[in-house]
């Protein structure tokens, strides 16, 4: 409302609103006439939606103009005067506003009637509501967007935040339903979330509520949005919003053929698209590839689907997509559609995967992480139509771009390779993709600290290997090789990981050479001898520099610093520096728990602490433990005992903990050095407070002693909960533990706390 007012306040002459059914823009409109039409000589508000197309332009002209004269209160008296030349005649002089609702419908007549009308009546500003665009030169266009839902797994308090589970809250209770804590709130959240926010779907949500079906019923019945609609004989609804079908019909009825094929065919997309993969997709003897462009243009023009973002990506709103989906179906050839997107998507995780290892690395990880929801739909089609293989060769080159990494969504990606591990035949005969996948997901496990997962895919990789000849070919030397030195802690994997790393070279496979290398420096780290850490660390920095690859030069910058290298103190704050700044989810962890026990070099066992919390902290949220790998677990287990040996076990478990319940960008910017909670903005006072709560005093008796009420102490220590981030007296009372070990607690330190 703001921005229709504010181009109304400015002048503009025709504002537009646009946005997709439901979404509304006839309620936004009647709102601003409500508010605005008082500072106008006269107002009128035409409904042009239960008007027929039926009728030829001339007549439909003819019918508009005639219903704004009676809005307007306008009589023609002149029996021979046509209804646009009185319209005219009285809008010339006159400070007009018209809003015309629902203009896609009349798309043409309406353009020509308001170009005229602009013209001759120079005081006319207009808010039309239309689906599509009017496409009249200097009109401003004001995009209603749906409501804000809930993130996925949000429980009632999350969810309650949002608009969209308020306007559903709200509806449900006018129509005698109204949504308590007894409710399924898990089925609300997914209901919201499927509604996209836009209130007509959750209008029609709160009706089918209101017959007595529960939150999980109604969206497990919703057949797509078939399933929406109020009762028959609902009076007080507009004739097209009565059926979510019936909302989205108008839509496709004003669709070309070739627009209806375009989308219905881009709905096999999930997650959006971008124009390319829709001309791969989309095009083939019925539509040409020349014209997806254009009708991707009235598509958007139309609110069908959502424009281009910054990202360059196209998106439908889930009711319009499985509306088009039930019509493809309708049209035929899905199965064919469905084959292209997923070859599509097998090309593109090929080429990301043989060509990541360069100056387009993190283009190409972001490439691959947008059309994460299309690489998971075409494996899926793979395993429904018996291409179990086809489906691990897409699973197999996504790992080999590290893209699942970067993002933190290797165990889901993992499992997804399991699934399709087993959605084979009972006894699957050996194939090299087969290997190769078995390869990708055991040293996933491995890596992340899961050693029996990992070992059982080892060991049916070099089984399968055995049977078909590959028992020396690079993948299989890999995994075996991180067994070995990860999982068992054995400087013989180092030859095979020296043997994955030629053959990788050999074939080409530069990045996943730089892997295997990776692979080798990280574990010569961790168990040494120097010379080996030192050689491969070097390998992996030389190789990184050499291609300009951001991240793979970050890792190897990362792997210099590792305990059984020749510099143990060589900072890990550069490469984590750098993964933050590029956006790794999955390094960070490392990075952390490596700067901890560099603080423990440095006689910062406090910070060393806390920094061991909130890694743990991180690997949790992660899903990963990789503290249970057998050559870091000794590192860290020297560490922590050091820690406790410099201030005591019950300082360090304090500091543990309050490190634990940092946010992961406090536990970063900690790590880098940016912040340095061991010296607090704490007043002398509030040490005092601090002090005297971790010696369990209540409220009245620091008051007591510093001559307050107990309510002036509630006052002062929500101050400090708010200011440490504290959720209460016993986070406190361990806070303060951890950070006054160092002096006698009376007042603030005056320095960091360093002890060692």
């Amino acid at each position: 409302m703001t921005e229709v007012e504010a181009y109304l306040d400015d002048g503009a002459r025709l504002v537009t609103v646009t946005g997709s059914g439901g979404v509304g823009k006839t309620r936004l409109a009647a709102e601003v006439f409500r508010q605005r039409r008082d500072a106008y000589d006269m107002a009128a508000f035409v409904r042009l939606a239960e008007m027929s197309d039926e009728a030829d332009d001339e007549t439909t002209l003819e019918r508009i103009c005639n219903l704004l004269l009676a809005d307007l209160r306008v009589s023609n008296h002149q029996p021979d005067a046509q209804p646009m030349d009185v319209l005219i005649g009285f809008l010339r002089d006159q400070r007009v506003l018209l809003v015309l609702d629902n203009c896609e419908q009349l798309l043409g007549c309406v353009q020509e009637l308001v170009d005229l009308l602009m013209n001759q009546a120079p005081q006319l500003q207009i808010v039309a509501t239309s689906r599509a665009w009017l496409q009249i030169h200097g009109a401003r266009i004001v995009h209603l967007n749906p409501l804000r839902v809930p993130e996925e797994g949000a429980d009632r308090v999350q969810a309650e935040e949002c608009d969209a589970v308020r306007l559903l809250q709200d509806r449900a209770a006018l129509a005698g339903r109204p949504l308590t804590a007894d409710d399924d709130w898990s089925a609300i959240v997914r209901l919201v979330r499927w509604s996209d926010g836009i209130p007509l779907i959750l209008e029609l949500v709160a009706a089918q509520l209101s017959t007595g079906r529960s939150p999980a019923v109604v969206f497990e019945r919703l057949e797509g949005g078939l399933s929406l609609r109020y009762a028959p004989g609902t009076r007080g609804v507009q004739a097209h919003h009565l059926a979510l079908d019936v909302a989205i019909g108008e839509s496709w009825k004003l669709c070309s053929e070739v627009q209806q094929r375009v989308w219905a065919r881009l709905t096999v997309f999930t997650g959006g698209f971008t124009l390319e993969a829709a001309e791969q997709v989309c095009a083939d003897e019925c539509v040409d590839r020349a014209k997806i462009l254009s009708t991707l243009d009235y598509l958007v023009t139309h609110s069908i689907v959502d424009g281009a973002s910054a990202d360059g990506r196209y998106r439908q709103h889930n009711y319009l997509r499985e509306y088009g989906r039930r019509r493809l179906r309708h049209f035929g050839g899905q199965d064919t559609v469905e084959e292209r997107h997923c070859a599509w998507i097998a090309q593109l995780v090929r080429d990301a995967a043989e060509r990541w290892f360069g100056p387009d690395e993190v283009t190409w990880l972001q490439q691959v992480n947008a059309e994460s929801g299309n690489i998971t739909a075409a494996v899926s089609w793979c395993a429904d139509h018996g291409q179990a293989e086809r489906g691990l060769a897409i699973m197999v080159d996504l790992l080999r771009t590290r893209a699942p990494y970067f993002f933190a969504t290797e165990i889901p990606v993992c499992r997804q390779v399991e699934k399709l591990l087993r959605a084979g035949p009972a006894a699957p005969s050996p194939s090299p993709v087969r290997v190769s996948a078995l390869a990708m997901v055991g040293w996933i496990w491995i890596a992340l600290g899961t050693r029996e997962r990992g070992r059982a895919h080892r060991d049916e990789c070099v089984d399968l290997a055995r049977q078909i000849g590959m028992e020396n070919a690079p993948a299989v030397q890999f995994i075996d090789g991180t067994y070995d030195t990860l999982a068992l802690g054995l400087r013989s994997g180092y030859v095979k990981l020296e043997a994955a790393r030629e053959g990788f070279r050999a074939a080409g496979a530069h990045g996943s050479a730089y892997m295997a290398g990776l692979f080798h420096a990280f574990t010569a780290g961790l168990l040494g001898p120097v010379e080996e850490a030192d050689r491969m660390s070097q390998w992996c920095l030389d190789k990184a520099h050499a291609s300009g690859a951001e991240w793979a030069i970050t890792w190897a910058e990362w792997t210099r610093g590792l305990p059984e290298g020749s510099q143990p103190q060589a900072s890990a704050r550069n490469a984590l520096r750098a993964q933050v700044k590029l956006g790794d989810l999955w390094g960070p962890a490392w990075g952390v728990e490596e700067e901890a026990r560099k603080r423990v070099l440095a006689g910062d066992l406090v910070g060393a602490a806390h920094l061991y919390g909130g890694s743990d902290s991180l690997q949790a949220r992660h899903g990963v433990w990789f503290n249970g790998l057998p050559g870091w677990r000794r590192h860290r287990d020297v560490a922590i005992a050091a820690i406790i040996d410099g201030i005591g076990e019950e300082a360090f478990e304090a500091a543990r903990r309050a490190g634990g319940r940092w946010r992961d960008d406090r536990i970063v910017a900690f790590a880098l050095g940016d912040t340095d909670p061991a010296s607090p903005a704490l007043t002398e006072r509030q040490w005092q407070i601090a002090r005297m709560v971790s010696e369990g005093m209540s409220n009245p008796e620091i008051g007591a002693v510093l001559h307050n009420s107990a309510r002036t102490i509630e006052g002062d220590l929500t101050r400090i909960y708010r200011l440490l981030t504290l959720r209460g007296r016993r986070e406190l009372a361990e806070w303060y533990r951890a950070y006054g070990a160092a002096s006698d607690g009376s007042t603030a330190p005056v320095t960091p706390l360093h002890r060692g």
